[in-house]
Protein backbone atom coordinates (compact mmCIF):
# COMPACT_ATOMS: atom_id res chain seq x y z
CA UNK A 1 0.00 0.00 0.00
CA UNK A 2 1.29 3.47 -0.89
CA UNK A 3 1.77 6.18 1.72
CA UNK A 4 -1.23 8.02 0.25
CA UNK A 5 -3.35 4.89 0.46
CA UNK A 6 -2.25 4.22 4.04
CA UNK A 7 -3.09 7.80 5.07
CA UNK A 8 -6.52 7.58 3.43
CA UNK A 9 -7.20 4.27 5.19
CA UNK A 10 -6.29 5.79 8.55
CA UNK A 11 -8.67 8.70 7.90
CA UNK A 12 -11.48 6.32 6.99
CA UNK A 13 -10.95 3.75 9.74
CA UNK A 14 -10.58 6.41 12.44
CA UNK A 15 -13.86 8.02 11.40
CA UNK A 16 -12.11 11.30 10.62
CA UNK A 17 -13.01 11.16 6.94
CA UNK A 18 -16.71 10.94 7.72
CA UNK A 19 -16.43 13.78 10.23
CA UNK A 20 -14.63 15.96 7.68
CA UNK A 21 -17.43 15.30 5.21
CA UNK A 22 -19.86 16.80 7.70
CA UNK A 23 -17.91 20.08 7.77
CA UNK A 24 -19.02 22.91 5.52
CA UNK A 25 -16.82 23.13 2.46
CA UNK A 26 -14.55 26.14 1.90
CA UNK A 27 -15.31 28.65 -0.89
CA UNK A 28 -13.69 27.44 -4.08
CA UNK A 29 -14.04 25.65 -7.41
CA UNK A 30 -12.65 22.16 -7.78
CA UNK A 31 -12.32 21.37 -11.49
CA UNK A 32 -11.70 17.74 -12.40
CA UNK A 33 -10.54 16.75 -15.86
CA UNK A 34 -10.88 13.59 -17.94
CA UNK A 35 -9.74 12.58 -21.41
CA UNK A 36 -11.34 9.18 -21.86
CA UNK A 37 -13.77 7.23 -19.67
CA UNK A 38 -13.75 3.47 -20.19
CA UNK A 39 -11.51 0.41 -19.97
CA UNK A 40 -7.86 1.27 -20.60
CA UNK A 41 -7.01 -2.40 -21.18
CA UNK A 42 -9.03 -2.42 -24.41
CA UNK A 43 -7.00 0.25 -26.23
CA UNK A 44 -4.01 -0.23 -28.50
CA UNK A 45 -2.99 3.36 -27.85
CA UNK A 46 -2.25 5.57 -24.81
CA UNK A 47 -3.72 3.89 -21.74
CA UNK A 48 -2.92 6.78 -19.42
CA UNK A 49 -5.59 8.99 -21.03
CA UNK A 50 -8.22 6.74 -19.43
CA UNK A 51 -8.95 8.29 -16.06
CA UNK A 52 -11.90 6.16 -14.91
CA UNK A 53 -14.12 3.29 -15.91
CA UNK A 54 -17.75 4.08 -16.73
CA UNK A 55 -18.77 2.67 -13.34
CA UNK A 56 -16.15 4.73 -11.50
CA UNK A 57 -17.15 7.91 -13.33
CA UNK A 58 -20.79 7.34 -12.40
CA UNK A 59 -19.73 6.80 -8.77
CA UNK A 60 -17.71 10.03 -8.80
CA UNK A 61 -20.65 12.08 -10.07
CA UNK A 62 -22.97 10.60 -7.47
CA UNK A 63 -20.44 11.39 -4.73
CA UNK A 64 -19.98 14.96 -5.97
CA UNK A 65 -23.74 15.53 -6.09
CA UNK A 66 -24.11 14.44 -2.45
CA UNK A 67 -21.94 17.30 -1.23
CA UNK A 68 -21.48 19.96 -3.94
CA UNK A 69 -23.21 21.83 -6.76
CA UNK A 70 -21.83 20.81 -10.18
CA UNK A 71 -21.49 23.74 -12.60
CA UNK A 72 -20.45 24.45 -16.19
CA UNK A 73 -20.82 27.14 -18.85
CA UNK A 74 -22.28 30.49 -17.81
CA UNK A 75 -22.83 29.34 -14.22
CA UNK A 76 -19.14 28.50 -13.88
CA UNK A 77 -18.06 31.75 -15.56
CA UNK A 78 -20.24 33.75 -13.16
CA UNK A 79 -18.43 32.17 -10.20
CA UNK A 80 -14.99 32.68 -11.75
CA UNK A 81 -15.70 36.34 -12.58
CA UNK A 82 -17.05 37.04 -9.10
CA UNK A 83 -20.55 38.00 -10.24
CA UNK A 84 -21.82 35.10 -8.14
CA UNK A 85 -20.16 34.99 -4.71
CA UNK A 86 -18.32 31.81 -3.77
CA UNK A 87 -19.76 30.60 -0.48
CA UNK A 88 -18.85 26.91 -0.69
CA UNK A 89 -16.99 24.47 -2.92
CA UNK A 90 -18.37 23.97 -6.42
CA UNK A 91 -17.39 21.13 -8.77
CA UNK A 92 -16.86 21.42 -12.50
CA UNK A 93 -16.20 18.41 -14.76
CA UNK A 94 -14.25 18.81 -18.01
CA UNK A 95 -13.08 16.59 -20.87
CA UNK A 96 -10.18 17.23 -23.24
CA UNK A 97 -9.69 16.14 -26.88
CA UNK A 98 -13.23 15.14 -27.90
CA UNK A 99 -12.77 11.37 -28.13
CA UNK A 100 -15.89 9.54 -29.25
CA UNK A 101 -15.96 8.01 -25.75
CA UNK A 102 -17.12 11.42 -24.59
CA UNK A 103 -20.31 11.06 -26.62
CA UNK A 104 -20.87 7.33 -26.22
CA UNK A 105 -19.93 6.90 -22.54
CA UNK A 106 -19.42 10.12 -20.55
CA UNK A 107 -22.29 12.16 -22.02
CA UNK A 108 -25.00 9.57 -21.17
CA UNK A 109 -23.65 9.20 -17.62
CA UNK A 110 -23.69 12.97 -17.12
CA UNK A 111 -27.28 13.16 -18.40
CA UNK A 112 -28.39 10.24 -16.22
CA UNK A 113 -27.05 12.07 -13.17
CA UNK A 114 -28.51 15.44 -14.15
CA UNK A 115 -25.05 16.99 -14.53
CA UNK A 116 -23.41 19.26 -17.09
CA UNK A 117 -19.81 19.04 -18.24
CA UNK A 118 -17.47 20.99 -20.51
CA UNK A 119 -15.96 19.32 -23.58
CA UNK A 120 -12.90 20.85 -25.24
CA UNK A 121 -12.63 20.03 -28.94
CA UNK A 122 -9.79 20.05 -31.48
CA UNK A 123 -11.35 21.01 -34.85
CA UNK A 124 -8.66 19.15 -36.78
CA UNK A 125 -9.76 15.92 -35.05
CA UNK A 126 -13.56 16.38 -35.07
CA UNK A 127 -15.31 13.51 -36.87
CA UNK A 128 -12.03 11.85 -37.91
CA UNK A 129 -10.09 8.63 -37.29
CA UNK A 130 -6.96 10.64 -36.43
CA UNK A 131 -4.36 8.95 -34.22
CA UNK A 132 -2.88 11.96 -32.35
CA UNK A 133 0.78 12.19 -31.45
CA UNK A 134 0.40 10.78 -27.92
CA UNK A 135 -1.56 7.76 -29.16
CA UNK A 136 0.91 7.19 -32.01
CA UNK A 137 3.82 7.36 -29.58
CA UNK A 138 2.13 4.83 -27.29
CA UNK A 139 1.43 2.38 -30.13
CA UNK A 140 4.89 2.59 -31.70
CA UNK A 141 6.79 2.26 -28.42
CA UNK A 142 4.60 -0.60 -27.16
CA UNK A 143 4.91 -2.57 -30.41
CA UNK A 144 8.49 -1.83 -31.43
CA UNK A 145 10.85 -4.77 -31.72
CA UNK A 146 13.85 -2.58 -30.90
CA UNK A 147 15.79 -2.64 -27.64
CA UNK A 148 16.17 1.12 -27.46
CA UNK A 149 15.15 4.35 -29.13
CA UNK A 150 17.70 7.08 -29.83
CA UNK A 151 16.50 10.65 -30.34
CA UNK A 152 18.43 13.69 -31.52
CA UNK A 153 15.46 16.06 -31.26
CA UNK A 154 15.24 18.28 -29.30
CA UNK A 155 18.32 16.98 -27.42
CA UNK A 156 20.16 13.63 -27.63
CA UNK A 157 18.26 11.05 -25.57
CA UNK A 158 18.24 7.25 -25.41
CA UNK A 159 15.25 5.38 -24.04
CA UNK A 160 15.56 1.66 -23.32
CA UNK A 161 12.71 -0.67 -24.30
CA UNK A 162 13.85 -3.84 -22.54
CA UNK A 163 11.88 -3.07 -19.38
CA UNK A 164 8.36 -1.84 -18.69
CA UNK A 165 6.99 -0.59 -22.03
CA UNK A 166 4.35 1.58 -20.35
CA UNK A 167 7.08 3.44 -18.47
CA UNK A 168 9.04 3.76 -21.72
CA UNK A 169 5.95 5.31 -23.33
CA UNK A 170 5.77 7.86 -20.51
CA UNK A 171 9.45 8.72 -21.01
CA UNK A 172 8.99 9.34 -24.73
CA UNK A 173 5.89 11.44 -24.02
CA UNK A 174 7.83 13.54 -21.49
CA UNK A 175 10.57 13.99 -24.08
CA UNK A 176 8.02 15.13 -26.67
CA UNK A 177 6.46 17.62 -24.23
CA UNK A 178 9.74 19.41 -23.46
CA UNK A 179 9.34 23.19 -23.89
CA UNK A 180 12.42 23.23 -26.15
CA UNK A 181 10.89 20.73 -28.59
CA UNK A 182 10.29 23.17 -31.43
CA UNK A 183 10.24 20.53 -34.19
CA UNK A 184 7.77 17.90 -33.06
CA UNK A 185 7.35 16.42 -36.54
CA UNK A 186 11.09 15.76 -36.76
CA UNK A 187 10.96 13.99 -33.40
CA UNK A 188 8.02 11.88 -34.57
CA UNK A 189 9.86 10.96 -37.76
CA UNK A 190 12.84 9.83 -35.70
CA UNK A 191 10.49 7.55 -33.74
CA UNK A 192 8.72 6.21 -36.85
CA UNK A 193 11.99 5.38 -38.59
CA UNK A 194 13.25 3.37 -35.60
CA UNK A 195 10.10 1.68 -34.32
CA UNK A 196 9.87 -1.00 -37.01
CA UNK A 197 6.05 -0.92 -37.01
CA UNK A 198 3.26 1.29 -38.26
CA UNK A 199 0.03 2.50 -36.72
CA UNK A 200 -2.97 0.47 -37.96
CA UNK A 201 -6.02 1.98 -39.60
CA UNK A 202 -8.89 2.70 -37.21
CA UNK A 203 -12.54 3.65 -37.33
CA UNK A 204 -13.76 7.09 -36.31
CA UNK A 205 -12.18 8.08 -33.00
CA UNK A 206 -13.55 11.59 -32.35
CA UNK A 207 -17.03 13.06 -32.00
CA UNK A 208 -18.46 14.87 -35.02
CA UNK A 209 -20.23 18.22 -35.22
CA UNK A 210 -23.70 16.69 -35.14
CA UNK A 211 -22.87 14.93 -31.89
CA UNK A 212 -21.30 18.10 -30.48
CA UNK A 213 -24.48 20.05 -31.29
CA UNK A 214 -26.58 17.37 -29.59
CA UNK A 215 -24.41 17.61 -26.48
CA UNK A 216 -24.63 21.40 -26.49
CA UNK A 217 -28.43 21.25 -26.82
CA UNK A 218 -28.55 18.88 -23.84
CA UNK A 219 -26.81 21.42 -21.60
CA UNK A 220 -23.15 20.54 -22.09
CA UNK A 221 -20.62 23.33 -22.64
CA UNK A 222 -18.24 23.23 -25.61
CA UNK A 223 -14.82 24.90 -25.64
CA UNK A 224 -11.59 25.05 -27.62
CA UNK A 225 -8.58 22.79 -27.22
CA UNK A 226 -6.74 24.67 -30.02
CA UNK A 227 -6.91 23.90 -33.74
CA UNK A 228 -4.27 21.14 -33.92
CA UNK A 229 -3.50 20.18 -30.28
CA UNK A 230 0.05 21.45 -30.65
CA UNK A 231 1.77 22.39 -27.40
CA UNK A 232 1.42 26.16 -27.16
CA UNK A 233 4.51 26.68 -25.03
CA UNK A 234 6.63 25.28 -27.88
CA UNK A 235 5.24 27.84 -30.38
CA UNK A 236 6.02 31.47 -31.20
CA UNK A 237 3.29 33.99 -30.29
CA UNK A 238 1.96 34.34 -33.83
CA UNK A 239 1.38 30.58 -34.13
CA UNK A 240 -0.32 30.52 -30.73
CA UNK A 241 -2.62 33.32 -31.90
CA UNK A 242 -3.53 31.32 -35.00
CA UNK A 243 -4.26 28.17 -32.97
CA UNK A 244 -6.63 30.05 -30.64
CA UNK A 245 -8.30 32.10 -33.36
CA UNK A 246 -8.76 29.31 -35.90
CA UNK A 247 -10.08 26.80 -33.39
CA UNK A 248 -12.71 29.16 -32.02
CA UNK A 249 -13.85 30.14 -35.52
CA UNK A 250 -14.25 26.51 -36.57
CA UNK A 251 -15.96 25.36 -33.37
CA UNK A 252 -18.41 28.25 -33.45
CA UNK A 253 -19.23 27.35 -37.06
CA UNK A 254 -19.62 23.68 -36.12
CA UNK A 255 -21.91 24.10 -33.11
CA UNK A 256 -23.60 27.38 -34.03
CA UNK A 257 -22.81 29.05 -30.70
CA UNK A 258 -20.14 31.34 -29.21
CA UNK A 259 -16.98 29.78 -27.75
CA UNK A 260 -15.31 31.62 -24.86
CA UNK A 261 -13.37 28.87 -23.08
CA UNK A 262 -10.02 27.23 -23.82
CA UNK A 263 -8.15 24.28 -22.34
CA UNK A 264 -4.40 24.47 -22.92
CA UNK A 265 -3.20 21.22 -24.57
CA UNK A 266 -1.25 19.08 -22.05
CA UNK A 267 -1.83 21.89 -19.54
CA UNK A 268 1.24 21.36 -17.37
CA UNK A 269 3.71 24.12 -16.51
CA UNK A 270 5.71 24.87 -19.63
CA UNK A 271 2.93 23.75 -21.99
CA UNK A 272 1.77 27.39 -21.97
CA UNK A 273 3.19 30.60 -20.56
CA UNK A 274 2.36 34.20 -19.66
CA UNK A 275 2.34 35.14 -23.34
CA UNK A 276 -0.24 32.42 -23.98
CA UNK A 277 -2.49 33.79 -21.26
CA UNK A 278 -2.12 37.34 -22.60
CA UNK A 279 -2.97 36.20 -26.13
CA UNK A 280 -6.01 34.25 -24.95
CA UNK A 281 -7.32 37.21 -22.97
CA UNK A 282 -6.75 39.63 -25.88
CA UNK A 283 -8.77 37.31 -28.14
CA UNK A 284 -11.75 37.42 -25.78
CA UNK A 285 -11.52 34.06 -24.04
CA UNK A 286 -13.15 34.34 -20.62
CA UNK A 287 -11.90 31.13 -19.00
CA UNK A 288 -8.73 29.16 -19.78
CA UNK A 289 -7.81 25.90 -18.07
CA UNK A 290 -4.48 24.35 -17.12
CA UNK A 291 -3.98 20.79 -15.85
CA UNK A 292 -1.44 20.51 -13.06
CA UNK A 293 -3.61 20.19 -9.98
CA UNK A 294 -5.01 22.38 -7.25
CA UNK A 295 -8.25 24.06 -6.32
CA UNK A 296 -9.40 27.55 -7.32
CA UNK A 297 -10.21 29.67 -4.28
CA UNK A 298 -11.26 33.34 -4.06
CA UNK A 299 -7.72 34.44 -3.16
CA UNK A 300 -6.23 32.60 -6.14
CA UNK A 301 -8.78 32.88 -8.94
CA UNK A 302 -7.04 33.30 -12.30
CA UNK A 303 -9.52 33.21 -15.20
CA UNK A 304 -6.67 32.65 -17.70
CA UNK A 305 -5.22 29.80 -15.61
CA UNK A 306 -7.99 27.89 -13.90
CA UNK A 307 -6.51 24.90 -12.10
CA UNK A 308 -7.71 21.39 -12.92
CA UNK A 309 -6.77 18.03 -11.50
CA UNK A 310 -7.24 14.40 -12.42
CA UNK A 311 -9.52 12.29 -10.25
CA UNK A 312 -7.75 9.51 -8.41
CA UNK A 313 -8.48 6.04 -9.83
CA UNK A 314 -8.58 4.57 -6.32
CA UNK A 315 -12.10 5.10 -4.86
CA UNK A 316 -10.90 5.76 -1.31
CA UNK A 317 -8.19 8.17 -2.45
CA UNK A 318 -10.72 9.90 -4.69
CA UNK A 319 -12.97 10.43 -1.68
CA UNK A 320 -10.14 11.50 0.64
CA UNK A 321 -8.60 13.95 -1.84
CA UNK A 322 -11.99 15.52 -2.59
CA UNK A 323 -12.66 15.97 1.12
CA UNK A 324 -9.25 17.44 1.91
CA UNK A 325 -9.29 19.88 -1.00
CA UNK A 326 -12.86 21.04 -0.38
CA UNK A 327 -12.61 21.37 3.42
CA UNK A 328 -8.96 22.39 3.87
CA UNK A 329 -7.97 23.75 0.44
CA UNK A 330 -4.92 21.56 -0.10
CA UNK A 331 -3.48 18.06 -0.02
CA UNK A 332 -0.77 17.05 2.46
CA UNK A 333 1.49 15.90 -0.42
Amino acid sequence: MSKKGFAASVLKNSGALGLFEMLRSKPGILIVNHHRVGDAATTRFDRDVFSASAEAFDMQLKYFKRFFPIVAGEELESLVSGRTPLKRTYISVTFDDGYINDYLVSFPILKANGCSGTFFLVPEYVGTSTVPWWDEIAYLVRNSSKAELVFETPVPTTIRLDGDREEAIRKVLRHYKRPDNHDSERLMNELREQAGCTVPATGRRFIDWKEAREMKAAGMAIGSHTQTHGILGQMPPERQTWELTESRKNIEAGIGAPVQTLAYPVGIRGAFDDKTETIAQSLGYKMCFSFYGGINNPDHMQPMNLLRMATNRDPLLFRAETVLLSRFGKLPY
